[in-house]
């Protein structure tokens, strides 16, 4: 059997395989002393065994499917030729089933037509998943479509790489190297291919390293939001400040959501961060970021928001979730009213059974992630109350218009910055709202005074909440062990109680509510066993969070104004330090002479510092 092409012999070959039911791989070649191929051999991708890898920085473990198969086909090369010559039909392994035989690699391929599809569709911002299933419906199944989803996620990545204008790229990297030469505290990372194109981009300005440094306990990650032009993901790292509204703690564009991309953003974005890890983290449901998160923050809490699950189940059980009965029945319960383990595995199986959805597979999947999503789980977990859908929607406001608003790269940057400026601004407005005390209309309460003067405007409006609540509540039972009292408290016309455990020697209290634990300021049930205390004068120091006061980023560095609040670290004595020091290497690399009057003076700094020392 003779073929006049190399590529004629490989494709009826694996025509034959994927009928048969195995994959190719080409192996090995002969050449002559002229450089010239004369014996080429095709082989079974079960051919051969794995080669055991100590690389310890593997991320993940591959699935190996050879063992040994002798299978092979071998060509003689003549003159173009083709010529078989010898033949192994025998394997040593079973067939892949006729149903999963078009996911064999060597068989798929995407055709010019579906190429060019994909691209118009990509071009009018159509994600790539939903190009993929309107073409595999359109071939009547995603088995007569010739690729995979993947494939298409592939080429598509491909087509952004090549499409992101250079222009672009240089304007943007020469504004972040324009923003650090005026602000060495501004920080940018890059990630490019082996073709020196971009893929992967983080950026933050000094101010979001301060706010960060104030308020970097809790963090919202979001990967939802694409650029007009390139359809690059725009990912934000969200935070909380003291007036309970979003801050801005950096930006990165990624080319795709693998978990790599997500390891290289965290560790960039954790370096930039003095390696200051949240307490906290909120992402939408995805398991490479999953992953990345639990590589680069293994001690951080990974919960997830529940405005994306709230959006999610309206995309993936609309017929269900847009039925009041089973949303508020038991969707909602389930995400922010169960308190415990038991109540919440006991919700659960009644609305299996009420709804039938024990066979659902994307309420199954939720199930799975139930720890990381449900009330009944971590409620003692810091969150801030970003848990609530209110809070991400306003975030999913601000960049769906970044992505409307603007085309080229350095286009959204500039308009992220003018975001900046505007949510700082409102911040300087709400920190003047919140000088002096606000009018009680309950006079001479000590603890409510104290709250008054420390908490910011939005802080004290949610405590004075807790506070107007805890005079509804009423003492039903009482214990005391000869250290710590343990009150049972209830309020008319609910019927659920609260128990709180106080210690009358260092007025430490804690109530089953998790309500600080959470949120950070005393719940109701707290205040009301604090308040019947006549010892009890101001809320004790332990249960103010610093976050959430008028003097919240007291002892921080600011380096955009170069000053230093109250209370000097290390750290700030070593970005001031920095300042100085890039005044003096700019001054110092103007000619030989100012290097030399440099070099001079740092030695003499350096032989006092060592004197002082020793």
């Amino acid at each position: 059997m003779v073929f006049a092409s190399e590529l004629e012999a490989y494709h009826k070959y694996v025509a034959y395989a994927i009928g048969k039911g195995f994959g190719v791989r080409k192996s090995k070649i002969r050449k002559n002393d002229k450089g010239e191929i004369t014996r080429r051999t095709f082989v079974c991708n079960c051919e051969g065994y794995a080669i055991n890898s100590s690389d310890q920085e593997r991320k993940y473990e591959k699935l190996e499917v050879r063992c040994g198969c002798p299978a092979f086909i071998r060509f003689k090369v003549e003159n173009g030729s083709y010529e078989v010559i010898d033949y192994v039909p025998k394997h040593n392994h079973e067939f892949i089933p006729e149903h999963q035989r078009h996911l064999i690699r060597c068989g798929r391929m995407i055709s010019d037509t579906c190429k060019g599809v994909l691209v118009d569709m990509a071009k009018a911002g159509i994600g790539g998943t939903t190009a993929y299933k309107f073409l595999a419906n359109e071939a009547g199944g995603s088995q007569n479509l010739g690729f995979i989803l993947r494939d298409c996620q592939n080429f598509l990545q491909g087509e952004r790489l090549n499409y992101i204008e250079r222009g672009d790229c240089q304007s943007l990297l020469n504004h972040f190297h324009c923003m650090q030469m005026q602000n060495p505290m501004f920080f940018y990372a890059q990630q490019v291919d082996q073709d020196g194109r971009l893929t992967n981009l983080f950026w933050r300005d000094s101010l979001s390293k301060f706010d960060y440094d104030c308020f970097g306990d809790v963090m919202v990650f979001d990967t939802t939001y694409r650029t007009n032009m390139y359809s690059l993901i725009c990912a934000p790292f969200v935070g909380v400040n003291h007036h309970w509204k979003n801050t801005l703690f950096g930006c990165a564009f990624l080319l795709d959501e693998t978990a790599d991309s997500f390891i290289w953003l965290f560790e960039v974005f954790l370096k930039s961060m003095g390696n200051k890890a949240p307490k906290t983290i909120f992402t939408d449901q995805d398991h490479a970021m999953a992953k990345a998160i639990q590589i680069v923050f293994p001690n951080t809490q990974h919960r997830l928001c529940t405005w994306h699950i709230e959006k999610n189940a309206n995309k993936n059980i609309p017929h269900l979730y847009q039925k009041s009965r089973f949303k508020d029945k038991y969707f909602s319960r389930l995400m922010y009213k169960c308190k415990s383990e038991d109540e919440f595995e006991s919700t659960w199986r009644k609305m299996q059974e009420e709804w039938d959805t024990e066979n659902n597979s994307w309420l199954q999947r939720l199930y799975d992630l139930r720890h990381k999503w449900s009330s009944a789980f971590g409620r003692d977990i810091f969150s801030c109350g970003i848990k609530s859908s209110q809070r991400s929607e306003s975030t999913n406001n601000v960049f769906q218009q970044f992505s409307k608003k603007t085309s080229t790269l350095i286009q959204f940057v500039h308009y992220y910055e003018e975001q900046l400026k505007h949510m700082r601004e409102i911040e300087n407005q709400d920190d003047y709202s919140s000088r002096g005390t606000p009018r009680l209309q309950i006079s001479y309460n000590g603890i409510l005074t104290h709250a008054a003067s420390v908490y910011t405007r939005a802080i004290f409006g949610r405590f004075y909440e807790e506070f107007l609540q805890s005079l509804s509540e009423k003492i039903s039972g009482t214990t005391f062990d000869g250290f710590i009292y343990e009150y049972t408290l209830k309020c008319d016309g609910i019927q659920s109680e609260h128990v709180v455990r106080f210690n009358p020697t260092d007025f430490s209290v804690s109530c089953e509510c998790k309500l600080f634990e959470s949120k950070g300021w005393l719940c109701r049930h707290a205040l009301h066993i604090l308040n019947g205390n006549i010892s009890v004068s101001a809320i004790p120091s332990s249960y103010i969070l610093k976050r959430w006061t008028k003097g919240a980023k007291q002892g921080y560095v600011n380096d955009e104004s170069h000053e230093i609040s109250p209370g000097p670290s290390t750290f700030n004595r070593f970005s001031v330090l920095m300042q100085s020091a890039f005044e003096v290497m700019s001054l110092g690399a103007q000619d030989e002479n100012t290097m030399r009057i440099v070099k001079k003076n740092l030695k003499v700094a350096v032989a006092e510092i060592a004197s002082y020392n020793s």
